[in-house]
This record gives structure tokens, C-alpha cells and sequence, in this order.
């Protein structure tokens, strides 16, 4: 929940009361307070379904089922891991992580990842200099 003064802090008290006190409390609750960090930008993930779009190209003639879509979820259940759903008794197993929950220093560390496993994989994946990774990039490197 994103907070930008005391007045919305006030009018987030009934709703974080209510969530306590539905809690179930045969596991303990946590509350963290911390900085708000805006979550990954659309320049980041537009740039990563174009390196999936790339990886496709470069090797769909070997491996048919290399399309832009596996691309992406074979990249994420590597980079990001899975996690299983329980619904019931039913366990849902190796459902992919999502990349939408992702800050901005989360998402440059998962695409540099993929940008080197591309580069080991014979595909040098293009970075525009004007791009939000690009600038990220170079942040932490500074």
C-alpha cells in the first residue's frame, strides 16, 4: 500500500485493521513499513519481450517450440523460479514466477541474467542506450 502523507496513512487504518483482525493467526503476522519503490517500467518489460522475440528468431529453426511466448516463460522459470498453488487439497506444482511484481533493480538483475545466458547461448541481445536498463545499468555500476 503506497502512503504519500499522515492524511493517507489515517485513511489506510480501517482497512489495515480490518486485515488484522481477519488474520489467521495459526501463522504470525508480519507488517513491514518501508520506503515505496515504484514496481518495473513498461521500458524495462518492453525490452524484455523484444530479447524473447529475438531468442525465438535465433532459435526457432533448431528448436520449433522456441517461440517468443516459451521463450519468455522458460527465461522466468529460470530466472525467477516457480512456486506451487494450493487450492484445497489440490496442489497446483511449478506454476512460473511473474516479472509484474518486480521493482525496477529486481527487473535489471533478472534481465542481466538473461542477457548473459543469451551471450553464453551464442545470441548477443541489443540494449538501447536510451533505454530505462541502460540507465539503470549504469547506475549501479557507478
Amino acid at each position: 500500500m503506497k502512503i504519500n502523507n499522515p492524511k493517507d496513512g489515517e485513511s489506510a487504518l480501517p482497512f489495515l485493521m480490518k486485515r488484522i483482525q481477519e488474520w489467521d493467526y495459526t501463522v504470525p503476522l508480519c507488517i513491514k513499513l518501508e520506503k515505496y519503490d515504484d514496481g518495473r517500467s513498461l521500458s524495462q518489460n518492453a525490452l524484455f519481450h523484444v530479447w524473447c522475440a529475438d531468442l525465438s528468431k535465433a532459435f526457432i529453426e533448431k528448436i520449433p517450440t522456441a517461440t517468443k511466448e516459451n521463450m519468455k516463460l522458460m527465461l522466468k522459470q529460470r530466472f525467477l523460479g516457480t512456486y506451487d498453488v494450493k487450492v484445497g487439497k489440490t496442489v497446483i506444482e511449478g506454476q512460473v514466477k511473474s516479472s509484474s511484481s518486480l521493482t525496477k533493480g529486481e527487473m535489471v538483475y533478472f534481465m542481466d541474467n538473461v542477457y548473459h545466458w543469451a551471450r553464453d547461448n551464442g545470441v548477443l541481445l541489443k540494449v538501447p542506450h536510451d533505454s530505462e536498463y541502460a540507465r539503470l545499468q549504469n547506475q549501479q555500476e557507478q
